[in-house]
């Protein structure tokens, strides 16, 4: 009995960090989008799938290290909102991801 209560406790947890994860995942997507799309950058949505791959951030790093080299063109005060609400939205995605993680350590040491 005791054993079906970790596995519910596992798949619990495990859903919550991958929420969490596919949001974080979404969230830098449409944030680099809207940079490089105010940045000027060519191909914007590629951009933004190449930042949020999840092989140790690296993406981002280099559309980081890259986009300094491109000034912001035109950044609208609606893209400057939106790129806000999606910081919030991601800083919850990893709120998620840290108690969901959280979660699956502590399930596993009670095994």
């Amino acid at each position: 009995m005791m054993e079906m209560k970790i596995i519910i406790f596992l798949v619990a947890f495990a859903a919550v960090t991958l929420v969490g994860a596919f949001a974080c995942s979404y969230q830098i997507y449409h944030m680099t989008r809207i940079d490089a799309e105010a940045r000027g950058l060519k191909h914007p949505k590629f951009w933004g799938l190449f930042a949020m791959n999840g092989n140790n951030s690296g993406g981002l790093v280099m559309y980081l290290i890259g986009r300094r080299k491109y000034p912001v063109i035109n950044m609208s005060a609606e893209d400057s909102k939106e790129i806000e609400r999606r910081k919030k939205s991601a800083g919850a995605g990893l709120i998620f991801l840290t108690i969901g993680a959280m979660g699956l350590v502590i399930c596993i040491i009670f095994q």
